[in-house]
């Protein structure tokens, strides 16, 4: 077999490898993945996509249960676990299907297997059938990813100690799962198990749950799951741990306290995956927890290895990875590319959702910046009402001298849709007055940003200041 030769080798097809190859191949590059694995990466087969498959019928499941709210009557209804399984796999297959579509279709080549740097313009792919070939490149992305971080003294077993990977496996629902680890990913599956009837406990180290997030916004999903009886146990470590007889697991904490559970899911974090692509041969340190870090052209310390995503560890978001791999493929192609990234949305599907952008109050007081704050609750809204979502608010941040808006912060229902009209605002440096004049169609839940705008220079509408504040403390 020849030895081919491309403009630009990908290595990894998760949403930022396979997004950047499709765009070299617009640019006129001549494009290769390489993928060990699936199609789609993490965030496609066992990731973003699967979780959201389920947490959509955790919704529809809770939603039947108060139908009689809406005017409805209907019997209980039933979680079917093989039919959950056999939905999340279609969509799964289908979305996969897709990438392969759109690469092929582009004239980008698949390689399959695994990649190893040779030297800077050459690699190994240790193929699926055992054989090796070699790939030159005038440029090389990385965009291998993460993988899930095991704590010491825990190995994963596929049915009674998983990761987030084997757990869109389960062969039944668990009745009693502990999730270690109160982050996004921790959170999402605790919210899901608790909305399908298991009994959930959330074990974290750290005083509260998903750090990265405004104080408020952590507060009030720690009510929302007590209100949903999930236990949290915050500030607290797993101590021990006892394999029963009968199958069950006790985990004893912090304190001494006791455990009893049939599944422990570890949600402890992700670590970038950057071991065995010897990037050591060609003098690219990743020494700092398996990050490869890159300036702002998205280059590695080899000028023309580029590296994207969650390997690089600045965010680990799919979106992000996105941003970052069209950016990258067009500086490489010499095209201009945007590199300044201060407005990133997130959005944790809990429930309720909770999503981000910009800076958290915190540390926009820690920049030194005189901030003011305005909030809306969703209980004070007539959509929210009319929708029976009441649970959440919005809390935008802003600089008190020049009225620019820094952040904003929601949890609630759609949290996830809300936040791009305040992501649009950060990037283009717009006042929280512009939020506040902007006209939102009613009746919309998208009013609330324009309510929020409105409170944070005293001026709400539809509610007494003293409301709003009272809102993110209840």
């Amino acid at each position: 077999m020849s030895n081919p030769n491309y403009q630009l080798v990908v290595v990894g097809t998760g949403p930022g490898g396979y997004v950047a190859a499709i765009r070299a191949a617009q640019l006129g590059l001549k494009t290769a993945v390489v993928e060990k694995d699936e199609l789609g990466g993490t965030c496609l087969n066992w990731g973003c996509i699967p979780t959201k498959a389920w947490i959509v019928t955790a919704h529809l499941y809770q939603t039947i249960r108060r139908a009689k709210e809406f005017g409805i009557e209907v019997g209980e209804p039933k979680i079917v676990w093989p039919a959950l399984l056999e939905r999340k796999n279609k969509i799964v297959k289908q979305m996969t299907g897709g990438v392969k579509t759109l690469l092929s279709g582009r004239g980008v080549d698949i390689h399959r297997g695994v990649a190893r740097f040779e030297a800077a313009n050459r690699l190994a792919v240790t193929l699926e059938d055992g054989g090796t070939q070699e790939i030159t490149a005038e440029n090389v992305l990385v965009a291998t990813g993460a993988q899930a971080w095991m704590p010491p003294g825990w190995s994963l077993d596929g049915e009674r100690v998983i990761g987030s990977q084997e757990a869109l496996d389960l062969t039944k629902q668990p009745k009693r799962i502990a999730v270690l680890g109160g982050g996004v990913i921790g959170c999402e599956f605790a919210s899901f198990f608790a909305a399908i009837g298991s009994q959930v406990t959330v074990i974290e180290m750290l005083p509260r749950l998903v750090m990265a997030e405004d104080e408020e916004i952590s507060s009030a999903l720690e009510r929302e799951m007590k209100k949903q009886k999930v236990a949290l146990h915050l500030g607290t470590k797993v101590e021990d741990r006892k394999d029963n007889a009968d199958g069950s697991i006790t985990l004893t904490l912090t304190g001494g306290r006791t455990v009893d559970v049939d599944t422990v899911l570890v949600a402890t974090g992700r670590r970038p995956y950057s071991a065995n692509l010897g990037l050591e041969k060609v003098g690219i340190s990743n020494s700092d927890r398996g990050k490869i870090a890159v300036n702002d052209r998205l280059q590695t310390s080899v000028p023309n290895v580029y590296a994207i995503g969650d390997v690089t560890d600045i965010k680990q978001l799919a979106h992000f990875a996105s941003a970052q791999g069209k950016a990258a493929v067009e500086i490489i192609a010499g095209h201009p590319a945007q590199t300044n990234w201060r407005a990133v949305p997130a959005a944790t599907f809990t429930s309720p959702e909770i999503a981000s952008v910009g800076l958290t109050e915190s540390e926009a007081k820690a920049e030194g910046r005189q901030v003011k704050v305005g909030r809306f609750p969703f209980r004070a809204h007539g959509r929210n009402i009319a929708d029976a979502e009441t649970s959440g608010f919005v809390k935008l941040v802003g600089d008190a001298g020049t009225d620019q808006v820094l952040g904003a912060h929601i949890i609630g229902a759609k949290a996830s849709e809300l936040i791009h009209e305040c992501s649009l605002a950060i990037g283009a440096d717009l006042n929280i007055a512009d939020l506040a004049r902007a006209i939102h169609a009613h009746p919309t839940m998208m009013e609330v940003i324009g309510e929020a705008a409105e409170d944070a220079d005293g001026h709400a509408t539809h509610l007494l200041r003293m409301e709003a504040r009272a809102a993110a403390k209840s």
